[in-house]
Order: structure tokens, then C-alpha cells, then sequence
């Protein structure tokens, strides 16, 4: 507490609460981490960390993040028990310290069982409570669950069949009116305003094209003259597409379009249509994925009240009052230079190193005929009003008979 007063280092609830939306999120990819939820996210990962032009999480611009190669090597070192360590720090030097292609690369030696050590090394445990790099947990929870994610999409997969398989006995399957394919899942089929049925795919892949062509409207694909609701878009594009093209049409044309359900994310470009009831946003931004209020913006502080955070001016004005309260408080000795704070007692300081001064006024004091004591009419020594008088010039603080310290 007595650092916190002579450095000014006072910490405010918008940084405990950004901490607390950090730590949920950390645990999103470690100790609470669900396939289902990653999927969401990240519907193919294979894809999206293999994709060999997709930015290194270990980089920050053209330098490289040492506290998270540190982890990432942490993470190798116990992955990889019967590499060495010099081999692992070779092979992630080799490949520009990428973790995919060094992942690949150790997955050879393993499966060639060449220099591999004789005894397992044991796995040494790595804190993750400080790490702050997200893209590069994500790509760990990847690596560490890969298994089971591959074995949670083929069972997926067979089930996909099971059930069009019930479907085609039944006769439930259904046609596109764009591909003419008769075999469509219902839950697959998309509409326009006016009932036309598509194949997702198809809406999919026609809203990409005019999106790329610079077009935000999107009718549909049979010219019935109506277009795709803004809700089907969402059920039907990958998140970050939807958001893009949400961000761009909410910018151009958000009045005309009456979309006042749309909401962007506070920290990114992330734009969704949040369930009614919901009062967190939550950014579906493999990036970002952080929870904010819906009503005040800031980052997620359940179960506080919006009223009960901080705001920037909030914290601007109480750390302002907090600091001029510690300056009018703490005296600095003038002979060793030891800062103190006064308790009780009268104004006449004592410094361990001998020194006496006058709490008042900071002059050096030899005996009490520095100041006025009580009852006195020596109105030109120290007394309450001459350190009020103080504070008024040294401290600029207006109407101070008025104000009120609790």
C-alpha cells in the first residue's frame, strides 16, 4: 500500500475486469475447454492452422514475442518427452519458430523413431495465468486436442449419413431451386423472404461472389424479387464473412436497412445480431472473443451493475482526488529526505533521523513557538486556516471549505 502511494500506481476496476475477461478466455482454450464451442469458432481447424499464409501467433510485427516462445517451447518440451531439447529448439528455429510446421516436423521424428532419447523426460508444469496471447492458445488447444477433434467430426460425419440416410426412406429431403440437387437436408435449407428453398451452400457461395464484387445486397438467386434476411445470412456465413459484410452494410446503410438489432463488437470489427434476451455480446472473433455489456460496452462485469464500473473519466477524476489526498498527506523530512505520513498528535514532526519540522508548513522547527496554540491570538503562526490557505494556492482546489472528504 505505501508503494502504491509514493508511486501512484492505483489499479482501477476497467483493468481488473479487462484481467478477469483475459483469464475466462485463457480457460476457453485450457482447463474449460469444449470441442463444440472451438468448432463454433473455428469450424475447420485443419485448415484454418494449416493454412501456410496464416500469420505466426509467436510474432508481433517483425519481432518475436519471447514470453510466448517461452510458453510455446514449454508446451514442445512436454508434447515431445523423448526429443531433446536442443532438437526442438532446432527444428522451431529451422521453421522461423512456427508452431504448426515445427509440430510437423517433431510428428516425423516420432513417427521415424530417429534421435529419439532413451528415457522420457518428465513434463514440467507451465503456467498460463500471465500469457495474454490468444491466437497462440488457441493453436495449442489444436494441437493438444486434434484427436478428439478429428474423432468429434467423423462421428458427426456418420451421423450427418445416419440421419440422410432416414431422410431418404422417410422422404424428407428436399430440392435447391439453384443446383437442383434433390437430396438437401431440411436443417440445410435456406429461404428468402418470399419461401424460396436454396441449399446453404448455394446462398453461401453466391453472397460470397457479390461480396467480393463490392455488393451488399443479396436477392435471391431465383429473382423472386425479395433477398436474404439479414438472420439467414448469419445462420448461413462463417462468423468473421458475416461480420465483414454486417460492419460494411450497417456503415452504409444501416438506417435505410432498419437493422437496429445489428451490434459490433467494442474491441473489433465484429459484427453479430445477439439473442434478445442476452446481455452480454459476445465476439465470435477467433482473435478477439472477448464478452462485453450490451448496455454500457465495457468488457463483460457480471454480476455487477453497469453503474457499479468505472469509466475512464470516472477513474481520471478519483485518481486525480486519491493523488492530491496522498500529496496533502505524506511530508518529506528536509535533512534525510524519508517520507512520512502523520496519524494523530500534534503538528510539531519528529523524523527518526532526528530532524523536527512543522507538519503545517514543512519549515524546520527547534521548539513549539512555531506555532499558535490553542485559544491563541498569534493568528500569523501555523494554524488550520494558514494550511488551508496552503492547499488553496499550492493545490489549486476551488470552494475547499465546501468539499467534503469521507
Amino acid at each position: 500500500m505505501s508503494n502504491a502511494l509514493e508511486v501512484k500506481n492505483y489499479p482501477t476496476m476497467k483493468e481488473y475486469m479487462r484481467k478477469q475477461q483475459l483469464s475466462a478466455q485463457v480457460k476457453q482454450y485450457t482447463s474449460d475447454f469444449n470441442i463444440e464451442k472451438f468448432l463454433e469458432l473455428i469450424p475447420d481447424p485443419d485448415a484454418y492452422f494449416n493454412d501456410p499464409n496464416k500469420k505466426s501467433s509467436l510474432w508481433e510485427g517483425d519481432k518475436i514475442d519471447v514470453f510466448s516462445l517461452h510458453y510455446a517451447r514449454g508446451f514442445l518440451k512436454n508434447h515431445y518427452p523423448m526429443i531433446s531439447i536442443r532438437t526442438i529448439h532446432n527444428v522451431m528455429e529451422k521453421n522461423n519458430e512456427r508452431l504448426i510446421p515445427t509440430v510437423k516436423e517433431l510428428d516425423n521424428l516420432v513417427h521415424s523413431k530417429m534421435g529419439l532419447m532413451k528415457t522420457k523426460r518428465k513434463a514440467v508444469p507451465i503456467d498460463n495465468s500471465t500469457l495474454q496471447n490468444i491466437p497462440l492458445l488457441q493453436e495449442i488447444a489444436y494441437l493438444t486436442h486434434r484427436d478428439a477433434i478429428k474423432l468429434y467430426l467423423e462421428e458427426k460425419e456418420t451421423k450427418e449419413k445416419e440421419e440422410k440416410e432416414f431422410a431418404k426412406k422417410n422422404g424428407l429431403l428436399r430440392t435447391c431451386n439453384c443446383c437442383y440437387s434433390d437430396e438437401v437436408m431440411p436443417k440445410n435449407i435456406v429461404t428468402c423472404e418470399n419461401g424460396c428453398d436454396f441449399c446453404s451452400d448455394c446462398v453461401k457461395t453466391g453472397v460470397e461472389i457479390l461480396f467480393g464484387e463490392g455488393k451488399l445486397d443479396f436477392p435471391c438467386l431465383q429473382d423472386c424479387g425479395t433477398s436474404f434476411s439479414l438472420q439467414t445470412l448469419k445462420n448461413v456465413l462463417a462468423p468473421k464473412m458475416f461480420s465483414k459484410m454486417a460492419q460494411r452494410k450497417q456503415l452504409e446503410e444501416v438506417k435505410a436497412a432498419g437493422i437496429e438489432e445489428l451490434e459490433m463488437c467494442p474491441f473489433c470489427d465484429f459484427a453479430t445480431i445477439p439473442a434478445p434476451g442476452d446481455k452480454l455480446f459476445k465476439c465470435l472473433n477467433p482473435e478477439c472473443m472477448k464478452e462485453s455489456c450490451r448496455q454500457c460496452k465495457e468488457p463483460s462485469h457480471v454480476p455487477l451493475r453497469c453503474d457499479e464500473i468505472e469509466k475512464d473519466d470516472d477513474v481520471k477524476r478519483r485518481t486525480y482526488i486519491e493523488n492530491k489526498m496522498t500529496e496533502a498527506l505524506i511530508r518529506i523530512c528536509y535533512k534525510c529526505g524519508m517520507k512520512f505520513i502523520k496519524a494523530d498528535g500534534c503538528n510539531k514532526m519528529t523524523c527518526s533521523c532526528g530532524a523536527m519540522m512543522c507538519y503545517v508548513c514543512n519549515q524546520p522547527v527547534t521548539d513549539y513557538k512555531h506555532f499558535n496554540g490553542q485559544g491563541g491570538d498569534n493568528y500569523h503562526l501555523c494554524h488550520t486556516r494558514n494550511r488551508i490557505n496552503r492547499y488553496i494556492k499550492e493545490y489549486g482546489l476551488k470552494d475547499f471549505e465546501n468539499l467534503t472528504v469521507h
